[in-house]
């Protein structure tokens, strides 16, 4: 089965920003959702898309870079999510 991960716990890591800086950042009353989506082997099912934008638009305004959705998120095909789960073993 494809699956889509979560790659905010590393994008932060690799800046050094905490997910304390981003729920600031993101001036959202519910920073335990930021957390929540920053924990790290922590793949939530769903996020509703105003939250995502808020994430993106909280990355930009800490880093000021140009934050895609593809920096946060991966998506990874069958065949490629299959291959990578046979040869963990190996």
């Amino acid at each position: 089965m494809s699956v889509t991960r979560w790659r905010l716990a590393k994008f932060l890591k690799a800046r050094g920003l905490s997910a304390y800086a981003l729920a600031k950042a993101t001036g959202t009353a519910r920073p335990t959702t930021i957390y929540r989506l920053a924990k790290e082997d922590h793949e939530p099912t769903r996020v509703d898309l105003p939250t995502l934008t808020l994430v993106l638009d909280g990355l930009r305004k800490l880093t000021g870079e140009d934050v895609k959705i593809t920096d946060v998120l991966e998506y990874v095909p069958y065949e490629v999510s299959n291959d990578t789960e046979t040869h963990e073993g190996d």
